[in-house]
């Protein structure tokens, strides 16, 4: 039997429902296999893990191993999963060039000053005590996992932390929310910035809402201007990389990039560089599509 495109003719709101059942099942199965597999090969108990009252490295590492399987869960094998399904066109095809490359991987380096300038801005909001539980929860969990005292550590957090968001959150995010929102509104640049919306939202950290959505419009446009989702998983990647890196303790006197303040000045002239090469990436792939 011929899976592929089996739903492709049917309605939306079929689809809809055939993702949202994709990604239930997924998330669970993936979340009981990684507790199976720490029950039967780690001597950590799944209790303490899910206290998260860690006592020692192991039980750190069993919260990242669940987290990572999660990830996959939530993000890449529904998506993947739909796309074959509903023979939906994720845009994963390498169709730009070396310099588009080097432009977006500069914008996200430069970028850092303006996004740590309006973290420092979103800081200041009133935000209510039900909502300053999840950032409090993940605060606790982030300052654990760049605990990393080995470049083992190092590597496996890229992985969870890096690598798996940046390919997961791209492919339901940019891949398939941005592409339908499109469709459905007519309009990609209010697309992109009701995508962003949600890719900031669903982190549940209210603290870092803003610059999580300007990096989400970033993001946006990547793959608006490109037509590939590579380039903003390249990008994602990236960000999230340059955190994990200089958090390791040999890097951590040179985390300029990845610093938590910045003046008004700083940022001026991040934005500046900013919507600079932005002007020139954008160019660049209307040159190579013309």
């Amino acid at each position: 039997m011929r899976l592929k495109g089996i739903f492709k003719e049917k309605s939306s709101a079929s689809k809809l429902v055939v993702l949202f059942l994709i990604v239930l099942v997924s998330v669970l199965l993936h979340t009981s296999l990684a507790q199976v597999m720490i029950f039967l090969f780690t001597n950590v108990s799944l209790i303490a893990v899910g206290m998260m009252q860690f006592t020692n490295q192991s039980e750190i590492d069993a919260v990242k191993f669940i987290q990572m399987f999660s990830a996959i869960g939530l993000f890449i094998t529904p998506t993947l999963l739909y796309a074959y399904l509903c023979d939906f066109d994720l845009k994963l095809k390498l169709n730009f060039n070396r310099q588009t490359l080097m432009l977006a991987i500069t914008i996200m380096i430069l970028i850092n000053p303006f996004i740590a300038f309006i973290y420092e801005w979103n800081l200041s909001f009133n935000i209510p005590d039900w909502m300053m539980v999840f950032d409090n929860n993940a605060e606790k969990i982030t300052k654990y996992f760049l605990k990393m005292n080995t470049l083992g550590d190092l590597f496996f957090n890229l992985l969870v932390m890096a690598i798996i968001p940046a390919i997961g959150e791209e492919l339901l995010f940019r891949g398939y929310l941005q592409q339908k929102m499109t469709k459905w509104l007519g309009k990609p640049h209010v697309a992109i910035i009701v995508t962003a919306f949600l890719f900031s939202a669903i982190h549940m950290q209210f603290q870092g809402f803003l610059p999580r959505f300007a990096l989400g419009l970033v993001l946006g446009y990547l793959f608006y201007w490109s037509g590939s989702l590579w380039l903003p998983i390249i990008a994602h990647f990236l960000n999230n990389a340059i955190a994990v890196t200089f958090a390791y303790p040999i890097f951590s006197n040179y985390a300029y990039f990845s610093q938590n303040t910045a003046s008004w000045q700083e940022a001026f002239f991040s934005f500046m560089a900013v919507v600079l090469l932005a002007f020139l990436l954008h160019k660049n792939l209307s040159i190579k599509k013309g």
